[in-house]
Parts: structure tokens; C-alpha cells; sequence
């Protein structure tokens, strides 16, 4: 099903009065925000250099124009901004928006990196958080154990410095891990959207 085709008509009347039937593209639908959430409807998916919202839909659903439900599971408004560059696409992007920087070496920002881990529970979390300059400065990287009553905790702390290009490259990396909606629930998916925009 094309997305475009389930979106209801609206009667439109031109300047000279003139009558015709248009698409009403301002409708919309959504998933219920709690399913995004389920992990028996979805599983993760990593984008591929080179994958657009159609060629997932080939390879997921065997029909590129289900596009719509690739973008709709992960709530992509604009696939232009929300989908991650490709290598030739994100270049041209950094050229044109620091087209005299220098981005490997400019400074964008520093942070400290603290990453615990929890030996009773064996869960390792780490947090990131930007400093200052002079903060970045004044940190003394290193490893402390801590005896806590449910055991043994240990916290490593790291400091960074991220340049422009780092910074640019993560926030289009960050874009490539999605949802994918069980290809079992595909034709139900299509059945509602139809039914909702009938309504």
C-alpha cells in the first residue's frame, strides 16, 4: 500500500470558484506510544551505509513502498534529517555547513566520562557529561573501588575532548539503531492506517 493513497480527499474550491477533490495531506496517525515500547512487536534494526526507509522496507516487508511503516515505527517526521547521512552525503554536509573550519581539530566540546561498574549485579553504565575547559583541566583520570553493602563497586573516570567532526559524526551514527515492526503485524498495520483516515 502507498501511504499517500490511504490519506482521505477534501474538496477544495479555487480562486474562480472551481471544484475538485484533493489529498488531505495534513492528517495524520500515529503508534500508541506504549508500543513503541514492545518488544514482541519490534526488533532493533542497524541502518547500512547505503539503506533508505525504501530498501529496508524491500528487505524487511518485500515491498519498497511500506517505507511509511520503517518511518512511522521510529517516528520520523523527515526522513531527510531523522535518517543517518550516508559517508558522500555527510562530507557534503560538513563542507557546506563549516566550509572554512577545520573540523578535525576544532574544539566543540569536552566532556568527563564516568563509567561504574557494579560487580553484584554485573552491570557495567557509563555517563557522559560536557565540562568546561578548565574542568576538563583539573581532572585526574583514574579508577576507584568502592565497598558498598551489596558489594564491591568500581567507577573509571575519563576525560575528552570532542571536535566538530566527532561531534557531527556520533549525532548521525546515533540515527542508525531502529525499530522494526514484526513483519507479521504489517497487514494489520495497514488495515488500521486505512480505517483511520476513513473516519
Amino acid at each position: 500500500m502507498q501511504y499517500f493513497d490511504s490519506l482521505p480527499k477534501v474538496v477544495y474550491r479555487d480562486k474562480n470558484g472551481n471544484l475538485s477533490l484533493r489529498t488531505n495531506l495534513l492528517a495524520r496517525a500515529s503508534f500508541i506510544p506504549e508500543t513503541l515500547k514492545n518488544p514482541m512487536l519490534y526488533y532493533q534494526y542497524d541502518i547500512q551505509e547505503g539503506d533508505t526507509p525504501e530498501i529496508v522496507a524491500h528487505k524487511y516487508y518485500n515491498d519498497m513502498y511500506r517505507y511509511w511503516i520503517v518511518l512511522f515505527a521510529n517516528e520520523m517526521m523527515d526522513p531527510n534529517w531523522n535518517w543517518p547521512l550516508s559517508t558522500r552525503d555527510f562530507n557534503r554536509y560538513m563542507e557546506s555547513k563549516y566550509p572554512e573550519q577545520q573540523t578535525h581539530g576544532t574544539v566543540h566540546h569536552y566532556e568527563k566520562i564516568l563509567t561504574q561498574y557494579d560487580a553484584n549485579t554485573d552491570t557495567t553504565t557509563i555517563n557522559k557529561v560536557t565540562i568546561s575547559e578548565n574542568e576538563y583541566n583539573s581532572i585526574i583520570e583514574g579508577t576507584n573501588t568502592f565497598e558498598l553493602p551489596t558489594g564491591p563497586t568500581s567507577i573509571k573516570t575519563e576525560k575528552r575532548i570532542v571536535s566538530v567532526y566527532d561531534y557531527e559524526l556520533e549525532l548521525n551514527e546515533s540515527k542508525r539503531s531502529i525499530n522494526l515492526l514484526n513483519s507479521s503485524y504489517v497487514d494489520e498495520m495497514e488495515l488500521q492506517l486505512k480505517m483511520l483516515m476513513a473516519a
